[in-house]
């Protein structure tokens, strides 16, 4: 766990809550031995990809190759949330789109302007789709979503990195 993490934020016995080497706050750095093979009664363990956002460019542009069609790519892995019992599937590898729509300086329903509204859409998306993988025996490693209005992706806002709280703006650590 350590090897995977540059911080450790919290700890109680059977559990580290850290800032991951890719900056996420995960418990036990993410790492895994659920939904994978442990052949010849060995522990193995599953850590997340050494950079998600480029194997999600990768299946993004190969998809492109292959079938000549445009597509948003999501790499979700179930995390907890503080304040929040139960894990819910959000975004570690992402291509194609923006991350967050953002939309603070925009009017509410009653004209009143927004402040702080910045969906995290690619989480949105990832939890959805967490929700139809399953989190057991599903056994469904993809979900195609349609119809969802994407914004247009920016260069200044490709990948996850806009998806994680700055930290002296990160009122848990």
């Amino acid at each position: 766990m350590l090897d995977e993490s540059v911080k450790v934020i919290r700890k109680k016995p059977g559990v580290l809550i850290v800032e991951h080497r890719l900056g996420f706050i995960h418990a036990n750095a993410g790492i895994d031995q659920s939904n994978i093979q442990h052949p010849d009664d060995s522990e193995r363990l599953l850590l997340l990809p050494a950079n998600p956002d480029a194997s999600a460019r990768k299946i993004r542009d190969d998809i492109k190759s292959a079938l000549n069609v445009d597509v948003a790519i999501i790499i979700n892995d179930s995390m907890g949330r503080a304040w929040r019992n139960g894990t819910l599937g959000l975004t570690i590898g992402l291509a194609g789109i923006t991350p967050i729509d953002n939309r603070m300086g925009e009017k509410d329903l009653f004209g009143r302007e927004l402040k702080v509204t910045a969906a995290a859409i690619a989480d949105e998306l990832a939890a959805g789709a967490s929700l139809l993988m399953g989190q057991t025996t599903e056994k469904n490693p993809v979900v195609i979503a349609r119809g969802f209005p994407l914004p247009k992706e920016s260069p200044l806002e490709t990948g996850t990195a806009p998806l994680l709280r700055d930290k002296n703006q990160d009122l848990f650590r």
